[in-house]
């Protein structure tokens, strides 16, 4: 499956073998997208905390293709192989990818 950074798909994350797969934002470089077996992803909860400084609010809507206002949780950060990816559901706005970019740059010291 050919999946570019921002884009929000439904994954079996790790240790979720009976779960149905869940939303995830894909935050790693598009340079290594296509030519790595593995992609970089930060899940996305509908349990809205409100804390900016580590999660990226993000609204329900036919672009991002979630039913419910969500969170990019950046503080839950992970790789998964690519045959763990099921489909791409939707995207997030370029507006967004730079709010995730800043709270990845505080969770990680960058």
């Amino acid at each position: 499956m050919e999946v570019r950074r921002g884009a929000i798909v439904l994954a079996a994350g790790p240790g979720e073998f009976t779960a149905k797969p869940r939303p995830f934002v894909v935050v790693q470089s598009d340079l290594f997208n296509d030519a790595h077996e593995s992609v970089s992803i930060c899940p996305l909860t509908s349990n809205v905390t409100g804390n900016h400084l580590f999660r990226v609010a993000v609204d329900s809507s036919a672009g991002t293709g979630l039913d419910r206002e969500s969170e990019i949780q950046v503080d839950k950060v992970q790789s998964l192989r690519r045959t763990r990816l099921v489909r791409q559901v939707g995207t997030v706005s370029a507006t967004t990818m730079t709010q995730v970019d800043e709270a990845l740059r505080r969770w990680l010291a960058l």
